[in-house]
């Protein structure tokens, strides 16, 4: 009965999505139901209460994120009225049983890869580890030339055309990392002094670039063969780093979103070695033994090494400050039953932070930047303050017109509001010298219009959380001619003598990748196109946390606090862009292969 309710259910939820005709449709829901019984009938049978409250825990987050999205893409609304909330709740409900019985699956552990575990002295692992990373670096190299060739000197896109005239003009501001536009503009005078081309600038810039992400990659997997990662594991990465377009494309864009995401990486495993090795320290700290102050050495190279990361990664974007002072209180209080690492990773934490505070100071002086606009941290306020005058206008009291008026002239307000991206209304909105004013007009409207306002946050933010979403990959247009779409491969202006100019060695081959990239040729796809959503590597992150912690292995949640803050902050950023979430695209699927060798290796122990 459940399984039919719940066939039932995604069928009404998708309704207008299905084009096999009506005898396939019938043919999928008999499996479908099916499947649901089978899955129902294994989670009702498990004694395990621990196992029940955690699958059903994250059961109910997932399904509530796809019956929210569904409605939304549906119905424009999460919920019309008050009277739908039980409704809503039920639909929830029953759905989250097949669910929390799949996630009941991943806790348990699926039939696991079985490593190789050799017995080999430290001086040949170590040779062979760095012949291992050499290999890695050469394959995502030689994965990557084809794409590079194609779309010769760079994929010149997104921030590059305002970042350069800031260089142009020797006028810097702080709405984009002055990091990031430093290292960009260098490349670009390098081209233009030395090699009398930008464009042979920028294809410096790709190179190194290149070069820097897949050495990031390589030294990721190498990390993973030296803690003996199952090989499949590691072969499966290095297809990922190698082949997936996101990685190959976005190593040659001039984004400041591609650096930032190996700084993340490397940031994220550093640490998850750091506390693996103070677990591992506490296991033997009663031996006495010579290999003492090597290891200690290697233990002060990753401290200095984490906090070069840290630093780095801080002045590569504006918002990671932010997520790194909201995790250190969490992460400090998981560490509170082990005091000398936690004095470690508070002092690296404050040392970073004030290092990074010193660099960026030192920056701003040098190029004497001005400060970005306050208005980039209000897009939600200003989108649901837009939705409500659009949708609600009729309702407003003339005094609320005229307040908005203030802000939002109704002379624009209406063609500009898009529910999926806030720039247009966040370009053009007005907050004068009266942030108050501001702030007590948002408030008022809100408590007025609370379902409005819900519904605009819900709109601007559906693809970091809703797996079946596609607005992400058309938020500024979709084609091969625009070079718009999943990933943005358009060739910016520049002022004249200073334009990039764009030659294909491999016309054919870019035809191929902008059908998957601009024309978003992935979406007919089944069950590919998943991995090309950013709500994937969100949803994926949960299935990891929510594995450490039914495992009790909390070590392993440690590291990624830091992303999950930051996964926070991109609920308030202007849209959802796949090079935002592309930290999340390199790290999650690394620490994964982590957790999973380490289950791996507590079964091999309780076998022994």
């Amino acid at each position: 009965m459940l399984a039919v309710i719940d066939i039932f259910l995604a069928v009404n939820l998708e309704r207008g999505n299905y084009a096999g005709g009506r005898g396939i449709a019938v043919c999928l829901c008999a499996a479908g139901a099916v499947a649901c019984i089978v899955l129902n009938e294994r989670l009702f049978r498990q004694r395990d209460k621990r196992l029940l409250v955690h699958a059903g825990l994250w059961g109910f987050m997932m399904t509530a994120a796809y019956v929210v999205g569904c409605l939304m893409r549906r119905d424009g609304t999460v919920l019309s009225g008050i009277g739908r909330l039980p409704g809503l709740l039920i639909m929830i409900l029953c759905l989250t049983v097949p669910a929390a019985s799949c996630i009941a699956l991943i806790l348990q552990g699926f039939p696991r890869l079985r490593a190789t575990l050799r017995q080999e002295r430290m001086g040949e692992k170590e040779h062979t580890a760095f012949r291992m990373g050499l290999f890695y670096l050469v394959t995502i190299l030689l994965c990557w030339i084809p794409v590079f060739l194609a779309y010769y000197p760079s994929v010149f896109a997104y921030d590059a055309e305002g970042q350069l005239y800031q260089v142009i003009a020797g006028d810097y501001s702080t709405h984009h990392p002055l990091l990031h536009t430093l290292f960009l503009g260098a490349f670009f005078r390098l081209g233009g002094s030395v090699f009398g081309s930008y464009s042979a600038g920028m294809a410096l810039h790709s190179v190194v670039q290149m070069l820097l992400m897949a050495g990031a990659f390589s030294y990721t997997l190498t990390y993973l063969y030296r803690i003996r990662t199952s090989v499949y594991l590691r072969m499966i990465l290095l297809v990922f780093y190698g082949l997936f377009p996101v990685n190959s494309v976005l190593a040659l864009s001039t984004t400041k979103d591609v650096l930032f995401s190996a700084l993340v990486l490397l940031y994220t495993l550093c640490l998850q070695q750091i506390f693996n090795e103070a677990k591992e320290e506490k296991r033997t700290q009663k031996q006495v033994c010579a290999k003492d102050s090597s290891a200690q050495g290697k233990g002060r190279g990753l401290m200095v090494m984490c906090l070069a990361v840290t630093v780095l990664m801080l002045l590569m974007r504006n918002n990671a400050a932010y997520a790194l002072i909201g995790s250190v209180p969490f992460v400090c209080i998981g560490l509170r039953k082990s005091r000398d690492l936690r004095k470690k990773y508070l002092l690296l934490s404050l040392l970073g932070l004030c290092l990074f505070g010193a660099g960026n100071a030192g920056l701003k002086a040098v190029t004497h930047a001005e400060n970005g606009s306050p208005r980039e941290m209000l897009s939600v306020p200003f989108q649901q303050m837009a939705r409500t005058r659009v949708k609600e206008e009729e309702t407003l009291s003339p005094q609320m017109r005229q307040a908005l008026d203030t802000y939002l002239s109704s002379d624009w307000v209406f063609a500009a509001y898009n529910p999926h991206l806030a720039d247009p209304v966040k370009q053009r909105a007005v907050i004068h010298d009266n942030p108050v004013g501001f702030l007590r007009t948002w408030v008022e409207l809100g408590l007025e219009h609370p379902q409005t306002y819900i519904d605009a946050f819900l709109d601007n933010s559906i693809g970091y959380w809703f797996l079946e979403d596609r607005t992400h990959a058309q938020i500024y247009g979709i084609g091969t001619e625009s070079g718009f779409g999943y990933l943005s491969t358009d060739n910016r202006t520049m002022p004249a003598g200073c334009e990039i100019v764009q030659h294909s060695y491999l016309p054919r081959f870019r035809a191929f990748m902008e059908q998957i990239v601009s024309d978003n040729a992935y979406q007919k796809l089944p069950v590919i196109r998943i991995i090309f959503a950013p709500a994937f590597y969100w949803w994926l992150l949960c299935l990891y946390i929510a594995v450490a912690v039914y495992r009790r292995q909390y070590r392993f949640v440690l590291p990624v606090v830091f992303l999950v803050i930051y996964y926070l902050t991109l609920l308030l950023s202007p849209t959802v862009l796949i090079r935002y979430m592309y930290p999340f695209v390199v790290t999650v699927p690394a620490v994964c292969c982590c957790l999973y060798k380490d289950m791996d290796h507590e079964k091999g122990k309780n076998i022994q």
